[in-house]
């Protein structure tokens, strides 16, 4: 417990009403969490102003309201221009400023991020260190794993799980940066020692509106954290034209990676394969020797974004080739599934242009048959994305098949028409004509764009299935981890993975009983 003069002391232009000697149990941003002397953050939202749940935060026992304007309430007000920004510098010292009492590195980036931490992670569990994580698919540490409603949560959350690291002996956090976090101040209290750029396309910008604002989100977690730090360090991928103009003077030690031989990091040479990637790197600490089970060119530049992260913070080259070797699989992330006849299932999270062409073009040289690609576009997020993944998929792919993903409050079958614009020329099978199915002898030429529209993702996957032949390669993006559905209000069960293990077995009773 701590008072509220404490909280607020570092407070720029804060103007108090009432007491500001009172005790505060607790902060929070959302008014059905509030109880007996507890701070209400007064958030202004995109539909919903905070400060008309104020009354209802009193007659719990709230005694102060955090707020960008004064309101008629009892409790004691504190007024900033900045809710959001104070809420979260105030949430740092009410939990005992936790990020100072660990090594705390940064990832962002539009693509690579949860790839990104599970590979430092490793490299630094292979350091004896004890880690934690912070990212899309879940925060953990030690045997302690949480579901992770945002990539990176609200700031009294945040600070609440660095506290409960802190005191479960975590020496070092690797954290997913989102840029709604950087523009929404999350992160303001944080201490980053490091931070990594993974890359930047097209993504938030029903959010950001502009790649501008949207690269200047990034921006901050370098100019406005690791800037800051003696001792801190930079990892940027330069293969990125954003990470190029990064501006990165002043923000510590720099370590650039890139497929080319004019970065810090680089690979001398690198082999691709079903098995995974063998890569010798060039590095300011020498030749990083790379073994490991993940697959394709972008994941080398995750690796390399974890190796240049390893050497940041000191770490040496045995440590960094044992942690990435370590590191098995990411769930969600090119995860595969072998099928009894030889051909194989991916689940990739790519919901981007950028990301779902980087998959594409992993696996097509791979791919000693066809390469299948399922994928939907998500309702109520940028719209400008769904013609550009439709082409591409078309593009990269030997068979498309459009479904459905996370439709929201939107007509999955709009969604589906705005994705196809973008297939120009595509040469579209009508599911269960009796003209032409999609049965095991089908095999549309590469060139061909062929695809067919099946708005049913269960249904979607099952037909990709059933049409694969031996050495073909199905692509099932958008979702990786995720094991819902978001249809309207209603969040239902839906796992890619297990549908494909479903929809394999239901093949093979099908061979069984012909």
């Amino acid at each position: 417990m701590k008072k509220l003069s404490e909280l607020i002391k570092d407070l720029p232009d804060k103007r108090i009403v009432g007491n500001s000697e009172i005790p505060i149990q607790g902060i929070t941003y959302d008014s059905r969490q509030a109880g007996k002397d507890f701070i209400f953050a007064a958030i202004k939202g995109q539909h919903l102003d905070g400060a008309r749940f104020i009354p209802d935060v009193v007659k719990k026992g709230g005694s102060a309201v955090l707020a960008e304007e004064a309101v008629s309430t009892t409790a004691t007000q504190v007024i900033v221009p900045d809710a959001r920004e104070a809420m979260a510098k105030m949430s740092a010292i009410f939990y005992g400023e936790p990020s100072k009492h660990m090594a705390l590195i940064g990832v962002t980036g539009t693509n690579g991020k949860t790839t990104a931490t599970y590979l430092v992670e490793s490299i630094l569990r292979n350091a004896g260190f004890h880690a934690g994580v912070v990212g899309t698919v879940n925060y953990r540490y030690k045997d302690k794993i949480f579901n992770a409603p945002h990539t990176t949560p609200e700031a009294p959350d945040l600070q609440k799980i660095f506290k409960e690291m802190v005191d479960d002996g975590i020496t070092h956090c690797v954290m997913e940066v989102s840029s709604h976090a950087l523009s929404q101040k999350r992160v303001a209290g944080c201490r980053f020692v490091g931070a990594a750029f993974t890359n930047l396309t097209q993504e938030h910008l029903d959010y950001h509106k502009t790649m501008a604002e949207y690269f200047k989100s990034k921006s901050r977690l370098f100019t406005d954290f690791v800037a800051k730090e003696k001792d801190g360090f930079s990892v940027i991928n330069t293969d990125d034209s954003w990470g190029r103009r990064l501006p990165c003077m002043g923000c510590g030690n720099v370590f650039r990676y890139s497929m080319n031989n004019d970065a810090e990091i680089f690979p001398q040479k690198a082999l691709f394969s079903l098995q995974g990637i063998e890569a010798c790197l060039n590095t300011p600490i020498g030749l990083v020797d790379i073994s490991s089970p993940l697959l394709g060119e972008y994941n080398l530049q995750n690796i390399m974004a974890a190796v240049g992260i390893g050497i940041g913070l000191g770490l040496n080259k045995r440590i960094i080739e044992n942690g990435i070797a370590g590191l098995k699989g990411v769930h969600g992330r090119l995860e595969r599934i072998v099928s009894k006849d030889g051909f194989q299932a991916v689940v990739d999270y790519a919901h981007t242009g950028d990301a779902l062409e980087r998959v594409l073009n992993a696996l097509r040289p791979l791919a000693k048959g066809r390469l299948i690609t399922v994928f939907g576009c998500g309702g109520d997020r940028d719209r400008g994305k769904r013609p550009l993944m439709g082409e591409i998929a078309a593009r990269l792919s030997n068979f498309t098949i459009i479904t459905s993903d996370n439709p929201r409050s939107e007509d999955p079958l709009e969604i589906i028409k705005e994705v196809e614009k973008g297939i120009k020329g595509g040469r579209k099978w009508e599911v269960g004509s009796g003209k032409k199915d999609f049965s095991t002898s089908h095999t549309p030429h590469p060139a061909s764009r062929s695809y067919a529209v099946i708005p049913d993702r269960h249904e979607a996957i099952k037909v990709a299935v059933s049409m694969a032949t031996p050495q073909d390669i199905i692509l099932v993006a958008g979702k990786g981890h995720e094991d819902y559905q978001i249809i309207g209000d209603h969040k239902i069960p839906f796992d890619d993975m297990q549908e494909i293990k479903k929809a394999m077995e239901e093949r093979y009773a099908i061979k069984a009983a012909g």
